[in-house]
């Protein structure tokens, strides 16, 4: 079964249209970091205190 050129032409447009979609918020994120400077990914991590000790307990059924 041949497809009609106008078929064709609207499937490859649909197609690009939905990868550019797709691709658009890692772009984003990537100019926003090149331009800001920012580099979450070199944050280290912070010593978070608590207030439950580290050790688990079992717990007892009665």
């Amino acid at each position: 079964m041949k497809l009609e050129e106008a078929k064709k032409t609207r499937i490859i447009k649909n197609a690009l249209l939905s990868l550019l979609l797709y691709a658009l918020p890692l772009v984003l994120m990537f100019a926003t970091f090149y331009f800001t400077g920012q580099r979450p990914w070199e944050k280290k991590k912070q010593d978070h205190k608590t207030a439950q000790p580290d050790t688990k307990t079992k717990s007892e059924n009665p």
